[in-house]
């Protein structure tokens, strides 16, 4: 997770540029770094204007083993997530509900503990002991699981299937944003801030390289492979994946004779921005008739918490409340390794005629999502520009997002109403395309703009606390996976994905509403800093707004596409 003096990014989404104040000179080589303040005619009225080149910079060696790292790691435990469904149903013989449930409880763990991975991180051990420390608990994770795929072990199954999911997933939670953090602080900044954003991009594909692997390779692993008397053998696919995971730890120690020195945080912004709330929350209403009322409930936490800090907690929190309605979306994209998975084994899975595992249909997503993001960035987002000017920013980008993920369970509901009026396996695998494609859509649309506008939106010292923000969003999806299977309210599965559907539909309605509100309060706001009049449209900024305001300004606005982030910021004169 991202700290106080990074630009934070949700593990399984693409950059965000680094946000650095350098302007450009003549003289390519100096160094000065001063400030500068723009006239509405675009000229500088005083400062130094500099730019600090990066050309004399290496590319950190450690970086290498931090993807390296990064893709064994990826590849091992979204491997577990692509066949742990059908492993509980069809190996151990539990229900399909309760195979659901434990999946998505195993999902939960994963998107909560990165939260406590990164306090540790941030103010006692720093990101390699963090890492360190939990790829112990992770292998022994991984041994308990291959025990429970052996026969006749003396011991509950219930038990140690349990134990070994919860320590699998503490440890993948709680050092995946750690890896992530650990990589940013390989570079330079502000001198590599476009090798940073490089680097996001190439964590990246690493990443949604290994989860791709991960839906091919282990369902191929348990197909072709034979023990106990049993066609699938899943201790073959675990100890594939527990290898996996090995490679991923040895690398990662190798690494630390590369990695660079890290600076614990004084105190953790979490613990602090939590002391934050809870105090104001007291006060208010604890303080007596007779005290005067401030105008924001917050703003009782002054005085115990410096007033700049209580600001930077209000905003967190206005942009955190355009969160509420998106754990609703985490909660479909979810289901492709679980009622998506079981869909699968009702179809006819060949094409071609090549036979596919079930669980290897979920390879389409990672595929459409290398399709869909180059062709957005390169050729569909620059033409819509070229030809009528148009850039969708991130809130709208949201939006759109929500409704191709409603149409995804719409689809998902009418095949399945399909597959249940043919005859059994008769329908072909092909017709989850559309689904899949809609998904990938919303993953697009929605996780990548959203988070890069929370981010560019969220003070400096608090990019950690909007970054636990995103993970907890992912991991409340899964709980409402597991509720609303736990409740079994439906008669049908197509039923179920009709409602989920539609409460994608209210969810992202609501969202609008919310998004709406949220840029007429930036809006009145960026029209007055420091009393003094600012009209952003015309490019006129009055005398005593410094670069620093116009810039947060200017990111507010910036285009959804991650690799016009750098060029954006350069053509601003905001980084070199």
């Amino acid at each position: 997770m991202f700290r106080a003096s990074q630009i934070a990014s949700e593990e399984t989404l693409p950059v965000l540029g680094t946000v650095t104040i350098i302007s450009t000179t003549d003289d390519a080589n100096e160094s000065n770094v001063g400030t500068n303040i723009k006239r509405g005619d675009g000229q500088s009225t005083y400062g130094t204007n500099t730019i600090i080149s990066s050309s004399k910079i290496k590319y950190p060696a450690a970086v290498a083993f931090i993807l390296i790292t990064k893709f064994f790691e990826a590849f091992a435990a979204n491997g577990m997530r692509t066949i742990l469904a059908l492993y509980l149903r069809d190996d151990l013989f539990f229900s399909e509900s309760f195979s659901t449930i434990m999946l998505h409880i195993f999902n939960f763990f994963g998107q909560f503990c990165p939260i406590f991975g990164a306090i540790l991180a941030d103010s006692y051990i720093g990101n390699v002991r963090t890492i360190s420390s939990f790829c112990v608990l992770y292998a022994f994770g991984w041994i308990l699981l291959i025990l429970t795929s052996l026969p006749n072990m003396g011991i509950s199954l219930i038990f140690l299937i349990s134990a070994s999911l919860l320590f699998i997933a503490v440890g993948n939670g709680s050092i995946r944003a750690c890896i992530t953090s650990l990589g940013a602080l390989q570079f330079k900044v502000p001198e590599q801030a476009c090798q940073l954003a490089e680097y996001f991009f190439l964590y990246y594909f690493v990443y949604y390289f290994g989860i791709f692997l991960s839906k091919i390779l282990p369902p191929l692993v348990r197909a072709n492979t034979q023990c106990f008397n049993k066609n699938g053998c899943y201790p073959a696919v675990f100890g594939t994946l527990a290898t996996s995971f090995m490679l991923s730890w040895t690398i990662f120690m190798i690494g630390k004779f590369f990695y660079k020195p890290e600076k614990l945080s004084e105190e953790n912004i979490l613990i602090k921005f939590y002391g934050c709330i809870k105090y104001a929350i007291i006060k208010k209403c604890t303080r007596s008739k007779k005290e005067p009322r401030p105008s924001y409930w917050l703003n009782n936490a002054i005085g115990r918490y410096d007033k700049n800090f209580v600001d930077d907690v209000a905003k967190v929190l206005k942009i955190s409340k355009l969160f509420i309605p998106l754990p609703i979306y985490f909660a479909l994209l979810a289901q492709q390794d679980s009622s998506w998975t079981f869909q699968a084994t009702l179809m006819n899975t060949t094409i071609a005629g090549i036979t596919l595992q079930p669980d290897q249909a979920k390879a389409m997503g990672p595929i459409f999502l290398f399709i869909l993001i180059p062709l957005w960035q390169y050729l569909f987002a620059p033409l819509f520009k070229h030809l009528f000017g148009f850039e969708l920013k991130p809130l709208h980008s949201v939006t759109v997002g929500g409704i191709c993920s409603a149409i995804s369970f719409l689809c998902a509901g009418i095949l399945q109403e399909n597959i249940f009026g043919q005859p059994y396996k008769s329908i072909n695998i092909v017709w989850q395309v559309p689904q899949f494609l809609m998904i990938m859509m919303g993953e697009l649309f929605l996780s990548i703009p959203g988070l890069q506008f929370a981010f560019t939106q969220a003070p400096t010292s608090m990019k950690s606390v909007v970054t636990a923000a995103w993970f907890l969003n992912n991991a409340f999806g899964n709980l409402i996976v597991i509720i609303i299977t736990k409740i079994d309210i439906f008669d049908s599965q197509s039923n179920e994905y009709f409602f989920y559907a539609v409460i994608m539909l209210v969810s992202i309605i609501i969202f609008t509403l919310l998004a709406y509100d949220y840029i007429l309060q930036e809006q009145l706001l960026s029209y007055h800093v420091n009393n003094t009049l600012v009209t952003r449209k015309e490019n006129t900024i009055a005398n005593g707004l410094t670069k620093d305001n116009d810039m947060k300004d200017d990111m507010a606005d910036l285009p959804s596409t991650s690799s016009s982030v750098c060029n954006t910021l350069q053509d601003k004169n905001y980084i070199a």
